[in-house]
């Protein structure tokens, strides 16, 4: 039985902030606004910037 697809979240509208931020090996987030990039890298030290 294969897993069903997650649903698109829609872009917010003008949201030109997008960082995506590699937590561990596997796992890479997108961020849309400086706020969540403090908190999850207030939360994982070690995360890197991805470009």
């Amino acid at each position: 039985m294969r897993a069903k697809a997650p649903a698109k979240v829609p872009e917010i509208k003008g949201s030109t902030y997008l960082v995506k931020l590699r937590i561990d090996k596997r796992t890479v987030i997108t961020v849309r606004n400086k706020e969540s990039l403090k908190r999850w890298m207030a939360k994982y030290p070690d995360a890197t910037e991805v470009f």
